[in-house]
């Protein structure tokens, strides 16, 4: 379902490949996932998805690493998630999940990624260089300006 849907997005140096997924066809190939029981993930269950649906609150993947081709999928608009690539890029190099509590590159949930002890992020740079630092460092410098500013703003009203 993914292969014959996807674009090309970038190849690194080790024949690894990231593609993106029209929306509608990443939540199907998800939901297809989950109810196979190819997808048991804690954030899948029934009560967290209905609360993403509902309330959205909780987290729906956004990417998906399959070894045996050596291929990233990631959902149509994430190509230049810069914490999910390199989560996706530690399962192609055999690195798991870690747990929920964890502050890990290889924890599911995007926003709990801060630390890297495994140097994952080093390496996806050197295999993706040109696409790493004329795409994701960018797009990344983008994303951190409205909390710079935020901050700004803050240490000003404390200061004055």
């Amino acid at each position: 379902m993914l292969e014959e849907n996807s674009t090309l997005v970038t190849q690194g140096l080790d024949g690894t490949k990231i593609k993106t997924v029209p929306t509608e066809i990443w939540k199907k190939f998800i939901l297809d996932a989950k109810q196979q029981g190819t997808a048991n993930e804690w954030y899948l269950n029934d009560s967290m998805m209905w609360m993403k649906e509902h309330l959205n609150v909780g987290y729906f993947p956004q990417g998906v690493a399959i070894s045996q081709s050596k291929t990233i999928y990631v959902v149509k608009g994430a190509e230049k998630d810069e914490s999910l690539l390199i989560h996706e890029y530690g399962h192609i190099l055999g690195y798991g999940h870690t747990a929920p509590a964890s502050s890990d590159i290889m924890n599911p949930v995007d926003s709990l990624r801060v630390t890297d002890h495994r140097g994952i992020s080093s390496r996806f740079e050197s295999n993706f260089g040109e696409y790493y630092h004329k795409v994701l460092v960018p797009s990344e410098r983008k994303r951190a300006i409205p909390g710079l500013v935020a901050a700004g703003l803050v240490l000003y009203g404390w200061l004055s």
